[in-house]
């Protein structure tokens, strides 16, 4: 028995779930043993109980085997002083989440390279943070300050993880940091550096993160398993949906030390087309092919579900921010492209 937790969140993620789920009521049928409990975060969860996160749904994401999070936050909440993505952290954090996989993926363009996010560390959590008044060249001025924090320990524990990863696919590393001026980059590179001598058949090589934001567009192809910091990673993935047509189009996984993990797919809420039926559920089944393999170790269900996706962009259709990527395209709705992918991963 699989225990799931269905965190939808805020803006198009109830909608995008809502096709996930499609395809894991598909697998009860098949005969798979799922358990299904819907919570709060992000948004809503402060609308209904002042915290974007709270306690218990903490505990029951800590008890499941895995989480299935829509996306979090919106207009709404800017102007309050709780912000829907400071749940999302907390998750990430509380949990030791601190492995983040995303593929950059699209068979029709041999795209295939995947980026190994560090992403329970450095600036996003690192203290002091704040925003504070100083006397500057005798004005009163407002000033903000951030932390950016790894230790030799952070750095091991995902570096393991990549070169591992590295192992079953090309063998070859793709380290990205800004050594050249951060102290914590110089750190990561040291580290990187010394546990590559344990993986003396990883071609390792390094980029400096402003060139690796050209090579990644311009020569992706040079690419297999690319490892970086929190903030770069967050940065680079989301740019590398240039190469799959649509932030929409991007997965991800995070793991930790034990047996449960976290899907969601890279993209925001984007609150301006919530509730439209056009939002692209993509992500969020790609991220359910990442759940079959490393939850359920099942990759030919994995596979039944990856081709299913595929095949029906093979077919020409896709949702409103493919049409510029696919030419001559039948637009279909969030809703049509759920059930499409249903049909095709169940009678395929």
């Amino acid at each position: 028995m699989f225990n799931i937790i269905i965190l939808p969140g805020d803006g198009i993620g109830p909608e995008i779930i809502k096709q996930a789920v499609k395809i894991l009521k598909t697998c009860c049928y098949l005969g798979y043993k799922i358990n299904l409990l819907y919570n709060y975060i992000g948004g809503i969860s402060i609308d209904k109980y002042n915290s974007p996160i709270t306690n218990k749904v903490l505990k029951i994401c800590n008890e499941s085997d895995a989480i299935i999070l829509g996306c979090v936050g919106g207009y709404k909440w800017s102007n309050n002083p709780i912000k829907p993505e400071q749940g999302l952290l907390k998750l990430r954090k509380q949990l030791n989440f601190f492995s983040n996989l995303r593929p950059i993926k699209c068979p029709f363009k041999n795209i295939d390279f995947i980026i190994v996010r560090e992403l329970t560390g450095g600036i996003y959590y690192g203290k002091p943070k704040g925003v504070s008044k100083q006397i500057i060249n005798s004005i009163p001025t407002w000033y903000s300050y951030d932390t950016e924090l790894y230790n030799e320990q952070e750095i091991i524990r995902i570096a393991k993880i990549a070169f591992n990863l590295s192992l079953n696919r090309k063998k070859k590393l793709t380290s990205i940091d800004k050594s050249n001026v951060l102290s914590t980059s110089k750190l990561w590179r040291k580290i990187i550096n010394y546990l590559s001598n344990f993986y003396n058949n990883i071609k390792l090589n390094y980029l400096y993160i402003d060139y690796a934001t050209i090579e990644l567009i311009k020569n992706y192809k040079n690419f297999d398993v690319v490892i970086t910091s929190n903030i770069f990673g967050d940065i680079i993935s989301d740019q590398c949906s240039l190469l799959t047509g649509s932030l929409g189009m991007l997965p991800s996984i995070s793991l930790n030390n034990k047996s449960n993990c976290l899907i969601e797919p890279c993209h925001g809420s984007a609150p301006d087309i919530a509730g439209k039926n056009i939002a692209n559920p993509i992500g969020m089944l790609l991220s359910l092919v990442m759940l079959f393999e490393y939850l359920f170790n099942n990759k030919v269900l994995s596979n039944k579900l990856f081709y299913a996706i595929y095949k029906i962009l093979s077919f020409g259709f896709c949702t409103l921010d493919m049409k510029n990527y696919f030419k001559n395209s039948k637009i279909l709705s969030t809703e049509e492209f759920g059930d499409l992918t249903n049909y095709y991963f169940l009678n395929d």
